[in-house]
């Protein structure tokens, strides 16, 4: 069953990147259409996008700081699309970890742990998140509710309570934030915004390969995400794998709220937690699920993200078209799976 399993998945995971790499260029030329209405040069705008971010240390900083958390949100998410379960409410993971983060930071305690502190902050952090999250496993396992829905709502609960924390709980100054945290993670490179962060990515990363493809539960995620008959078959429970996969995921995502307070804005503030849920879920979806395809999809998220502002600047282009072409990459890959879909049914037909 194993080989089976292995030989499927192999099939479709070519059929995927075939998708992916042609709804990339698909929304690249859609999105260049709309560069030429505004009057300006697709090639400078892509340059100034893509390229520029790469042209110095100074600036792979600035990337740095989107990379990180797309690339944790994009594995927490990854745990759950596994198993056929979506994520949606990363935004609310990412407000709960930076929560956590934050009552750490700024508490005595905290604050006389030194280095310490962030190891304390990240598991509560991650705690908070992984428990948000099985709010959304609850409901499904219990009332079969949909966890698109669930999740999606509890992003505006999320965003509201926090808003009314930092207003008036955690509030320091005529601004709603928080104070700033007493310990940051330190820098990589001097002159650089690069931190330790980025290498507590890249680890979950090699940890997500390794629960996947080389424990039993992995393999029982895999196989629940192929077929829920052949997972009830084995004697695998949904139940337990649903739950399981989302309060992982939560957790990540919460160590990407973590790292955002940690290693970027030194303090709990509103928008916190930007874009990163929905970008996680196009790095997941760009990345196949496979280790490698996301660390390459959060880089090139991160450089859209990152190369908005200074291809504004260059072209007058505004930011928001970052967000239009990711919302295109993930329109085209959900045509491309559909497409794909309807002419596997049309084979069985005939």
């Amino acid at each position: 069953m194993r080989k089976l399993l292995n030989q499927f998945q192999s099939l479709e995971s070519l059929k995927k990147i075939i998708i992916i790499v042609c709804s990339v260029i698909m929304a690249m030329l859609v999105g260049s259409l709309l560069v030429i209405a505004s009057g300006a040069n697709p090639m400078d705008a892509y340059y100034y996008m893509i390229l520029r971010p790469m042209s110095s240390v100074s600036s792979l900083g600035e990337v740095s700081m989107y990379f990180t958390p797309l690339l944790l949100v994009g594995v927490g998410v990854s745990f759950t699309l596994q198993c056929k379960l979506t994520n949606l409410g990363g935004e609310g993971q990412i407000l709960f970890g930076a929560l956590g983060m934050t009552l750490v930071g700024v508490s005595p305690l905290g604050k006389s742990l030194g280095i310490f502190s962030l190891v304390l902050g990240a598991l509560l952090g991650m705690l908070m998140g992984g428990l948000y999250a099985s709010i959304a496993s609850i409901f499904k396992t219990m009332f079969n509710a949909s966890e698109l829905v669930v999740t999606l709502m509890l992003n505006y609960i999320a965003t509201q309570l926090i808003s009314y924390i930092i207003f008036y709980h955690l509030r320091a100054g005529a601004e709603p934030q928080s104070a700033k945290i007493g310990t940051m993670i330190p820098k990589i490179f001097t002159g650089s915004r690069i931190n330790y962060g980025v290498i507590i990515a890249l680890i979950m990363v090699v940890i997500y390969a390794i629960v996947i493809y080389k424990t039993k539960f992995g393999y029982n995620l895999r196989v629940l995400g192929g077929s829920i008959k052949a997972s009830r078959y084995s004697g695998i429970s949904e139940k337990k794998y649903y739950f399981i996969a989302m309060l992982i995921s939560g957790a990540i995502c919460g160590l990407a709220g973590m790292m955002q307070v940690a290693g970027n804005t030194g303090r709990l503030m509103s928008g916190v937690a930007a874009d990163f849920g929905f970008g996680g879920i196009v790095v997941a979806l760009l990345g196949n699920l496979n280790p490698i395809g996301i660390v390459i999809a959060a880089f090139f998220m991160a450089l859209i993200s990152s190369g908005a502002v200074t291809m504004q600047v260059k072209t007058g282009i505004p930011t928001s078209f970052a967000s239009v072409l990711e919302a295109l990459i993930v329109l085209f890959i959900l045509l491309g799976m559909a497409i794909s879909v309807y002419l596997d049914k049309r084979k069985k037909v005939k």
